[in-house]
């Protein structure tokens, strides 16, 4: 076999990974995590089973792909952001309203991420050091913050992100059990990144 057919296998090969990704991603979108199960995924990708578990172990490992795929989505967000030249309060601002926006679109994939961060508390000795894709993004919009002195700089922006995230995601969860209105997320998430910039700027 040449190197350019190698290379269109390796393609076809990705591609139909991608596929099954894509098909999990909508299907706990519109099923929620539990409610999908792994003949939906082949059947939703139009693929036979042995495809998947060519690709993937289970459906826990689909989920961790999608949350790595998100980790290198929330990368090109921050760059995006800077290279809007915004301030880190405006930074805050834009992030705030698009964390908002995803999860009134998406809220059903709230269990795709609760499920994968969960499990390392019960089982610590499995747990992987890993920054969660909204870590990532707080913790550099904090740095811009220090950086331009808008911040104090006797705080770790890492620790900060990290309480952060957890702010979001109660406050994701009690939007979700609270009926889902529109708007009010986004209101709430304001009012606590409020309190939390309050004590940390200059």
């Amino acid at each position: 076999m040449n190197q350019v057919s190698i290379n269109r296998l390796e393609r076809k090969k990705a591609l139909r990974r991608q596929s099954l990704v894509d098909s999990a991603k909508q299907l706990f979108s519109e099923k929620g995590y539990a409610g999908t199960t792994i003949d939906d995924i082949v059947a939703h990708a139009d693929v036979a089973k042995v495809t998947f578990y060519y690709h993937f172990k289970s459906k826990e490992e689909v989920a961790l792909e999608i949350r790595r795929q998100c980790q290198e989505e929330s990368i090109a967000y921050i760059d995006d952001l800077h290279k809007k030249n915004l301030s880190a309060r405006q930074m805050i601002d834009a992030f705030v309203k698009d964390v908002a926006e995803w999860t009134e679109s998406n809220w059903r994939l709230l269990d795709v991420f609760c499920e994968q961060r969960i499990a390392p508390l019960i089982k610590p000795e499995e747990a992987e050091e890993k920054v969660e894709p909204m870590v990532m993004c707080i913790d550099a919009i904090l740095r811009k913050g220090q950086e331009t002195r808008v911040f104090r700089s006797d705080f770790s922006t890492l620790q900060v992100a990290r309480l952060l995230d957890l702010t979001i995601l109660c406050e994701q969860n009690k939007w979700v059990r609270s009926g889902r209105k529109r708007g009010v997320l986004l209101g709430e998430l304001k009012k606590s990144f409020e309190l939390f910039l309050n004590g940390i700027k200059l």
